[in-house]
C-alpha cells in the first residue's frame, strides 16, 4: 500500500540547505520566496532601526534568520526582538524565541503569514506579532488574547517593548 501523505521536510533538513538559500519551514512545509520587493526593505528597515534604538542592537535583528520553533516550523520573521536576557552574543548559531516579531506585508506572502505564522509564532510564545501592510497603511497587532486593528491616522504600540510605537504616515513616507 503506497501512502498518499507527504513526508514532512524537518529541522534536520532545513540545516543541509546551502547557506544563503532563502526558504522558511512551515508545518513540514519548505516554502522558498523571491526576494521581496525593494520598498518592502526600505519598511523593514526604519522599523529594525527605530527598535535598534529602544533595545539595543544585540536584540533586533533584521532578515533573514532562523527562528526554530520546532522541528518542523523555521521561520525568518521581517524584524524581531529579543528579551533582555536573550541577547545575541558571538558564537551564537540560532535565535531564541523572540518577544515580538514584525512581518511587513507582501502582497505574495499576506495570507500565509497572517493565516499560518501569526498562529505558529504565537504558540511557540511570541508575545506580539505586528503585521504592517504598507499598501494600506495598516498594521495588526497580535497577541494571544486576540487582535488589534489600526488605520493610518493611529499610533500602535508596543506592551512588550516599551516606547515602540509606530507613525504609519512617517514610516510609509519616502
Amino acid at each position: 500500500m503506497v501512502s498518499t501523505e507527504q513526508a514532512k521536510f524537518t529541522r534536520a533538513h532545513y540545516m543541509s540547505l546551502p547557506e544563503g538559500f532563502r526558504a522558511e519551514l512551515l508545518d513540514g512545509i519548505l516554502v522558498r520566496d523571491p526576494a521581496p520587493a525593494s520598498w518592502h526593505q526600505v519598511v523593514v528597515a526604519k522599523v529594525h532601526r527605530q527598535l535598534m534604538d529602544l533595545v539595543g542592537v544585540a536584540r533586533t535583528v533584521q532578515s533573514p534568520v532562523d527562528v526554530f520553533i520546532d522541528d518542523h516550523n523555521v521561520l525568518q520573521p521581517d524584524v524581531l526582538v529579543l528579551s533582555a536576557d536573550r541577547a545575541i552574543r558571538r558564537g551564537d548559531l540560532e535565535v531564541s524565541i523572540p518577544v515580538l516579531v514584525v512581518e511587513v506585508l507582501s502582497r505574495s506572502t499576506e495570507k500565509r503569514d497572517r493565516d499560518q505564522k501569526v498562529q505558529i509564532y504565537l504558540r511557540a510564545g511570541v508575545s506580539e506579532v505586528w503585521l504592517v501592510n504598507p499598501h494600506t497603511a495598516a498594521v495588526e497587532i497580535h497577541r494571544t488574547r486576540g487582535v488589534e486593528h489600526f488605520r493610518p491616522d493611529d499610533r500602535p504600540g508596543s506592551e512588550i517593548v516599551p516606547g515602540f510605537h509606530l507613525d504609519l504616515a512617517t514610516l510609509l513616507d519616502t
